[in-house]
């Protein structure tokens, strides 16, 4: 497996503007794509990324890169807003997995245009979807108070929606061949650190019967502003 973390480019366009996201998101998608051959692996191998950016208004420049760079290889993703980046001119850092050998098997792929994430759909056109199985390995796309379908009730409720997001993650593991027994690390977002009770609270007692690490953040946001709560889980097969 490839594993690249904090691919930034604030060096490209060290501006905090719209166009300067849009260059600078060019020019991660370009180290991305130059690193992953580098050890052996093609854009197709991509399973797995993390966005990380530094104001919501930069989110339509850099999804729109996105969406252009990598339409057709169906990534699973999750996108979050932070308070800084490691670089002060970088406005967004991209964190990834690439395992070589594919193709691999992308479960309940979807446009972003027909999916909403929270109470509306985004305006950028990209294409994911929700399970990325890739020999062994199993990657989801990181889950929020919103059903597979794109059903949210749970507006206000961190709790709730971390009682929906793990219930996802049951369903989308099923649909991998697997079961949280086979889940090997966890990693929660929470955007105030008011909320990690009740998500706790929904998350321990499925997790606890087969317990694995897991990380938690306090962030500055999610995809959508009534999205209070995410969870990545990272699984091996057998």
């Amino acid at each position: 497996m490839i594993h690249l973390g904090g691919i930034s480019a604030g060096d490209v366009a060290p501006f905090h503007t719209a166009e300067a996201a849009t260059r600078q998101a060019e020019a991660v998608f370009d180290r991305l794509e130059a690193e992953i051959a580098r050890q052996g692996g093609k854009l197709t191998d991509l399973c797995k990324i993390t966005m990380q950016i530094t104001d919501r208004a930069y989110r339509q420049a850099v999804y729109g890169v996105m969406g252009r760079r990598l339409m057709g290889v169906r990534p699973v993703s999750t996108g979050l807003i932070v308070k800084a980046l490691h670089d002060p001119a970088a406005l967004f850092q991209l964190d990834a997995f690439a395992v070589p050998g594919g193709p691999h098997q992308r479960l309940r792929p979807y446009r972003s245009t027909s999916m909403p994430y929270g109470l509306e759909k985004q305006p950028f056109e990209a294409e994911f979807c929700m399970a990325v199985v890739a020999g062994k390995r199993v990657f989801l796309r990181g889950q929020t108070g919103l059903t597979l379908e794109g059903g949210f009730s749970t507006m206000g409720d961190a709790g709730g929606q971390a009682r929906i997001a793990i219930a996802n993650v049951e369903k989308l593991l099923a649909d991998a061949g697997a079961t949280l027994a086979d889940a090997a690390h966890a990693t929660i977002y929470v955007t105030d650190r008011a909320y990690i009770g009740p998500v706790m609270r929904e998350l321990l007692p499925p997790l606890s019967a087969h317990p694995i690490p897991h990380t938690l953040y306090v962030v500055k946001g999610l995809a959508a502003p009534e999205i209070l709560m995410e969870i990545d889980v990272h699984a091996v097969l057998g």
